[in-house]
C-alpha cells in the first residue's frame, strides 16, 4: 500500500504535466475546439478532421482520457491524431468534468469521469457525461461528414471505465470498443454487445490485472470490481478461437494474446508483461511493448463486421 501511495502523487503530477506540454500542430488536418452546453454545464471538446479526405464519410474514434488528464493531453499521449490523418477518421477527444465544475479544473479539482465508481460531480449526475458524449457525435456530425455505422469508442484508465458504462448505455452509437487499464463499475442485465479490444499491463499497479479494485485516486469508491469481472460481463456464449496469434500482434506477445468468438461478437484481451499503468507506446511509455494506437485503430477500422 505504501508504494501504490507513492506512485499515485507522482502519477498525478505526470498527468499535469502533459496537459501543458506544447501542442504542436504539424499536421495538416484541421483541429476543432467544441463546446456544448449540458444540463446548465459548458462541456468541451478537441477534434482533429484529418486533410485529403472531403469526399468520403469519415469514420470516428472517440479517445477518452483517464482521471486527472483532458482531451488534449491524451491527443498529446497517444499520438492519435498523427493515426486520424495518415488512416482517415475523425478523432475526438471529449474532456470530462472537474470534481467540482464550478471552479477551473487543476491538480486539487482534477476531471474526472462518471464511470460508475461514484466519484466526483459526475459521479453524482453521470446522465450529464451520457447526455455529453451522444449530443457530441451528433454536433460533429453537423460540421464534418462522418460514417454513422462506424463510431467507435476507446478509453485510457478512468476513461476506460467510461468506456465501459458507454457501451452499454449507448450501444447503438458505438460500433466497437476498445480499452487500456479500465475496468466496469457498471451492471447492466443485458445490452447489445460490441465487438471489445481490452489491453492491460502486468505492471499496473492502478488497475491491476490479477486482483480485486478497491480503491482509486481523486476520490473514495465504495464498490469493488476486477478485470475478470469485466471481462465475465461480455462473455456470452463464448468460445476460445483455435488461431490465437492476432494479426496485428508483435510476436514476441503472442503468447499473452486471446482471442473469443461470441455469439454476436468478439473479444481480444492482450497483457503485457512489463507494462504499468500508461498508454502502451505513447510519450510517456518507459517500456513501450505494444504501440497501442496502431493496435487500437487496426481493430476498430480493420475488423469486419
Amino acid at each position: 500500500m505504501g508504494r501504490l501511495l507513492l506512485i499515485i502523487p507522482l502519477l498525478l503530477a505526470g498527468l499535469y504535466c502533459a496537459q501543458t506540454a506544447p501542442a504542436r500542430n504539424e499536421l495538416p488536418g484541421d483541429t476543432k475546439e467544441l463546446s456544448i452546453k449540458i444540463d446548465g454545464l459548458k462541456r468541451t471538446a478537441r477534434v482533429y478532421v484529418p486533410a485529403g479526405y472531403d469526399d468520403h464519410a469519415l469514420p470516428v474514434i472517440l479517445l477518452l482520457h483517464g482521471s486527472g488528464s483532458d482531451g488534449r493531453s491524451v491527443a498529446w499521449q497517444s499520438r492519435m491524431s498523427e493515426a486520424a490523418q495518415n488512416r482517415g477518421f475523425v478523432a475526438i477527444y471529449p474532456d470530462a468534468l472537474p470534481l467540482d465544475p464550478e471552479q477551473p479544473a487543476s491538480a486539487n479539482n482534477p476531471r474526472v469521469w462518471a464511470d460508475g465508481s461514484g466519484r466526483g460531480y459526475s459521479g453524482s449526475h453521470p446522465e450529464n457525461d451520457v447526455k455529453f458524449m451522444s449530443q457530441l457525435v451528433a454536433l460533429v456530425a453537423r460540421e464534418v461528414t462522418i460514417d454513422r455505422s462506424q463510431v467507435h469508442i476507446a478509453g485510457f484508465s478512468n476513461g476506460g471505465s467510461m468506456t465501459f458504462r458507454l457501451a452499454t448505455e449507448l450501444p447503438g452509437l458505438f460500433h466497437r470498443v476498445a480499452v487500456i487499464a479500465g475496468v466496469s463499475w457498471v451492471h447492466p442485465a443485458t445490452w447489445k454487445k460490441q465487438d471489445l479490444l481490452y489491453i492491460t499491463g502486468k505492471k499496473d499497479y492502478i488497475i491491476p490485472p490479477d486482483r480485486n479494485i478497491a480503491s482509486l485516486p481523486h476520490a473514495p469508491i465504495q464498490l469493488q470490481t476486477s478485470v475478470n469481472q469485466t471481462l465475465l460481463q461480455w462473455m456470452d456464449q463464448c468460445k476460445a478461437v483455435k488461431d490465437q496469434s492476432g494479426h496485428y500482434i508483435p510476436g514476441d506477445l503472442a503468447g499473452r494474446f486471446k482471442q473469443f468468438q461470441c455469439q454476436n461478437h468478439s473479444i481480444e484481451y492482450l497483457e503485457l508483461p512489463r507494462t504499468g499503468h500508461v498508454w502502451p507506446g505513447g510519450q510517456e511509455d518507459p517500456v513501450a511493448e505494444l504501440d497501442a494506437t496502431a493496435v487500437v485503430v487496426r481493430f476498430l477500422l480493420d475488423r469486419k463486421s
